[in-house]
């Protein structure tokens, strides 16, 4: 969302958002997002309209019962992480031979991880549920 913004502004749509995403309820939230959406709607319209979008799917976390687990949950960190490892295992490389050997790569580094994360798992999240 930030690509639809100015840079000199970008500090500053990023803090606004933060208080949508990291209130102490879904109420709290949405009235963050109203604010967020009054101030800068004539600015960046399409900024607003990509976070009006996905307005839902960003406040999902909400739903769960234990705040505690929230900053787990609203996070990609993990996403993220996985798509840098399979970056840091290609780009050595260079090129693949074909398709298949880039797809071999990718499913083991995937592999790898998960078989990682199974072997310990988020504590707070499968003691809670």
């Amino acid at each position: 969302m930030l690509d639809k913004v100015k840079k000199k502004d970008q500090e500053a749509v990023k803090k606004a958002l933060g208080k949508v995403s990291h209130a102490e309820n879904r109420r709290q939230a949405i009235d963050a997002y109203w604010q967020f959406s009054s101030h800068w709607r004539k600015l960046y319209p399409r900024a607003v309209a990509c976070l009006e979008k996905d307005l839902e799917d960003l406040l999902t976390f909400f739903q769960i019962k234990q705040p505690k687990l929230w900053s787990r949950l609203r996070t990609t960190n993990l996403i993220e992480r996985s798509f840098r490892e399979v970056k840091r295992r290609t780009r050595p490389m260079g090129v693949m031979a074909n398709k298949q050997s880039l797809q071999r790569i990718v499913f083991a580094v995937f592999h790898y991880l998960n078989h990682n994360w199974s072997q310990c798992p988020l504590k707070q999240i499968t003691h809670s549920s």
